[in-house]
């Protein structure tokens, strides 16, 4: 077998670092969505999961998938 040639291992970092990229704003949600304990005591207390709700709205206007957030 022959090694790749470095323009092959460069277009295929660039196109990793792409796809990292692309995926910023699902890192930067996951950092602000409730805990399972919150997910847990909303399933059972109807206010606790219309608060849940509104702030899982909030963080997804914060972090759009467009990865142009924060949107404040």
């Amino acid at each position: 077998q022959t090694p790749p040639s470095k323009a092959k291992i460069d277009a295929e970092v660039i196109r990793l670092q792409a796809e990292e990229d692309a995926q910023a704003y699902a890192r930067n949600r996951q950092a602000e969505y409730p805990t399972i304990e919150e997910l847990t005591i909303a399933l059972y207390d109807t206010d606790d999961k219309a608060a849940l709700e509104a702030k899982r709205a909030a963080i997804k206007k914060k972090w759009p998938k467009d990865n142009s957030g924060p949107v404040e």
